[in-house]
C-alpha cells in the first residue's frame, strides 16, 4: 500500500482523480519491473476495475505502457522523459558534462555518464565520438552490473544491500556452467580504482569505467568509455585508463569529494 503524505497543502483544493492516478503511476514505478493489474491494484490500494481505468489514461498519456504479449504494465516513455529531466537538473550532470566533453576530445571515444537508478546503472548523458561504433544503448538505457565495467564500479562502491536484487536477477539468467566470482571483481576493481571489461561479441568492445564521488564521500555516478578491441587500450596502466580516472577525479573534486 502506498502511504500518502499529509501536509498543509491538503487543505487546498485539488483534483482527486490526478492524485489517484499518481498513486497508480507510483505503484507501477515501485514494482521494479513489468507488473500485472492485480499487483498494481494491490500496491495502489485500489479495486482492480478502478486501477484499470486509470492505467488506460496513463497509457494514452505515455506515462505507462502495456506489453501486448504479456499484458503487463511498466513505465512509459513520457515517465522516463520526466525522470531524466529531473536528473538533468542535478548538479552532477551539470558538473560532469564539460569534463566529459574534454575527455572525449582527448581520447577520441564515446564517454557515458550513469547514475544508479531503480533498475541499475542508468545512462543520463552521452558524449558521442565521431568514430562509427555500434552500441545498443541510449539515454535512459540500463547497464548490467555483472557484465560491464560500469556495473563492476557500482558493485565495488555501493553497498551489497543496494545491488543484491540486481545481482540475484542477473545470476538467475547466467549460464550455470560459467560462474562468476563477485568478490574477485570487487577486489580487483577497488585495487585498480577503475572498472574494466571486454565485451566479447561481434563488436568486441574494450571498456573502462571510473567512479565519481560526492561531498558525502559516497558514489554518485560513473563515467565509462569504450572502443573496439585492437584500437582501444583498456589496460589499467594505459593512457585511456589514466585519462578516465583523472576526469572522474576532477568531477568528484568539483562535487565536493573530500577523499583526496
Amino acid at each position: 500500500m502506498i502511504k500518502q503524505n499529509k501536509n498543509l497543502s491538503d487543505s487546498v483544493g485539488g483534483v482527486q482523480s490526478v492524485e489517484v492516478g499518481t498513486r497508480v503511476l507510483l505503484a507501477v514505478k515501485n514494482g521494479g519491473g513489468p507488473m500485472g493489474l492485480k499487483s498494481i491494484a494491490n500496491i495502489a490500494d485500489l479495486p482492480p476495475a478502478n486501477t484499470r481505468r486509470y492505467l488506460v489514461s496513463l497509457i494514452r498519456s505515455g506515462l505507462v505502457e502495456q506489453d501486448a504479449a504479456t499484458g503487463k504494465y511498466e513505465l512509459g516513455p513520457v515517465a522516463l522523459q520526466i525522470g531524466l529531466a529531473a536528473i538533468m537538473g542535478l548538479n552532477l550532470v551539470r558538473t560532469a558534462v564539460p569534463v566529459m566533453a574534454e575527455l572525449r576530445e582527448l581520447i577520441g571515444e564515446t564517454v557515458v555518464l550513469t547514475v544508479w537508478g531503480d533498475h541499475g546503472p542508468t545512462i543520463v548523458h552521452w558524449e558521442e565520438s565521431l568514430a562509427p561504433i555500434t552500441v545498443n544503448a541510449r539515454i535512459g538505457s540500463v547497464f548490467p552490473v555483472l557484465n560491464t565495467a560500469t556495473g563492476h564500479v557500482y558493485l565495488t562502491w555501493l553497498s551489497r544491500q543496494q545491488t543484491k536484487a540486481l545481482v540475484k536477477q542477473e545470476m538467475h539468467h547466467r549460464d550455470k556452467a560459467n560462474p562468476i566470482d563477485i568478490d574477485a571483481i570487487i577486489k580487483a576493481t577497488k585495487k585498480n580504482g577503475i572498472g574494466r571489461f571486454f565485451i566479447e561479441d561481434m563488436r568486441s568492445l574494450n571498456t573502462l569505467a571510473a567512479p565519481i564521488f560526492g561531498h558525502e564521500n559516497k558514489l554518485v555516478g560513473v563515467i565509462t568509455t569504450y572502443g573496439y578491441k585492437g584500437k582501444f587500450d583498456n589496460s589499467i596502466t594505459g593512457s585511456n585508463a589514466i585519462a578516465v580516472k583523472k576526469s572522474a577525479d576532477k568531477i568528484s573534486f568539483k562535487m565536493g569529494y573530500a577523499g583526496y
